[in-house]
């Protein structure tokens, strides 16, 4: 596998929650094509991105949320250049104009049952013009591009460049293999590792950043004073997601296409590391075990699922990563990831909001759990439930698990969702 392109594609700053990212990036790669001003915008999705980006706050809006509001955005003044960052420095007119937009009814969206989990598509109009822009299989991948009926592109997922999405790649590979990659890993790579830790630690550096949310950081600080390094983790952790899930115009290095995901893989691990006194090289090390088990478990579960892949997945991959700080050896690191996961399995996610950074927060502190059971050679050492102590074995059962006992969650959580909305607009 080579490595640079592989961290090149899963490790990546990202403005604001990733799915209301990637309709705004689709958005304003659409409206690029367009030679008239948009006039009228048709936004069709999955039934996971519409979940999952229904309630987020959008950056630079002043607390505004929702996938509607960040693909309007994205046709009248994103930068598709900039990819999931396409929001990055919009003017208050344009948000402004974008409201506007909404108001009076331009915008029409579409859940569309039986997609992928990861895909959308946005449709524009201006004067007798269209353009059409399709985004699956990764945030950032356009699958298709159209303007005025001329395909422009027509890449779908399994043709994106380097000829796969890696997921037969790593499931093909045992623990060990991960752990010698990440130990292999050259400078370049390791400085890539290094400016994710002091992007997603510098996320509370924000201004406000303790006035907004739900008060995670904030309020678990007046009780962590001399506290623990599994406490601070948990607080900070916690605190950075509920900054950015609120609309704080922050960015983060992400980890398999989730902000989230890179806040539960970096933060966990830069913080042993600090407390540790760890050399650059070896959290850089740590840094790539924990996006590679991520990565490795995302390539069982899909994109984005009914589970919380930031708890099970980036997570495992956080629990691993404290491992290789303690000088573990890779069977330990092995444990680690499968205990966080028999700590976790189960836990849904219901799209992305301000108490994913309770979820966040939980996840972060339970990874410093499992590394810790796993170099006393604790934790889950044999078949426990369902949870087999050979990760690939639990791969398989992540997949089962999302595919066929969870495989119905999401739509009924959209049925949820919309008889929420219902009542709240009988109460407004």
């Amino acid at each position: 596998m080579d490595l640079h392109v592989f961290f090149r594609s899963e490790v990546k700053p990202t403005l604001g929650c990733t799915e209301p990212g990637a309709v705004a990036y689709a958005a304003a790669t659409a409206a690029r094509r367009l030679p008239e001003p948009v006039t009228g915008i048709h936004l069709e999705m999955s039934v996971a991105i519409y979940k999952n980006g229904r309630s987020v706050g959008i950056p630079g809006t002043n607390g505004l949320r929702g996938l509607t509001l960040a693909c309007v955005l994205g046709a009248l003044g994103g930068n598709p250049d900039k990819g999931l960052m396409a929001l990055d420095g919009l003017s208050p007119d344009i948000v402004e104009q974008g409201q506007g937009f909404i108001d009076a009814g331009k915008i029409t969206e579409e859940v569309v049952q039986g997609m992928p989990s990861m895909w959308a598509r946005v449709t524009l109009t201006g004067g007798a013009h269209t353009a059409s822009c399709t985004v699956a299989g990764k945030h950032d991948h356009v699958a298709r591009l159209e303007a005025d009926g001329e395909i422009l592109v027509d890449q779908p997922p399994a043709q994106a460049a380097g000829g796969t999405d890696w997921t037969d790649e790593l499931m093909a590979m045992d623990f060990s293999r991960l752990w010698d990659l990440a130990v292999g890993i050259d400078d370049a790579i390791a400085e890539q590792m290094l400016e994710g830790a002091r992007m997603n630690m510098a996320i509370l550096d924000h201004p406000g950043s303790t006035e907004i949310g739900i008060g995670i950081g904030s309020t678990l600080s007046k009780y962590n004073e001399g506290g623990s390094l599994q406490d601070k983790i948990k607080e900070v952790a916690g605190a950075a997601s509920d900054l950015r899930m609120s609309g704080g115009d922050v960015a983060v290095m992400s980890s398999a296409g989730s902000g989230n995901h890179g806040i539960v893989a970096v933060i966990p691990v830069t913080m042993t590391a600090r407390a540790l006194g760890s050399d650059d090289r070896t959290l850089a090390e740590a840094l790539a075990l924990s996006h590679l088990v991520c990565g490795y478990i995302k390539a069982y579960t899909g994109r984005l699922t009914p589970t919380c892949g930031c708890a099970v997945a980036a997570g495992a991959g956080a629990a691993a990563g404290i491992v290789r700080l303690h000088n573990g050896t890779p069977r330990q690191a092995e444990l680690a990831a499968i205990t966080l996961v028999g700590t976790l399995l189960g836990m849904i996610c219901d799209g992305a909001k301000e108490s994913c950074g309770l979820k966040v927060s939980s996840a972060a502190s339970e990874a410093w759990v499992a590394a810790m059971l796993a170099l006393e050679n604790r934790g889950i050492r044999n078949t426990q439930g369902i949870i087999s102590p050979d990760i690939h074995e639990l791969g398989r059962t992540l997949r089962e698990f999302n595919e066929k006992i969870f495989s119905a969650a999401d739509s009924v959580m959209i049925g949820l969702m919309t008889r929420q909305n219902r009542a709240a607009e009988g109460r407004a």
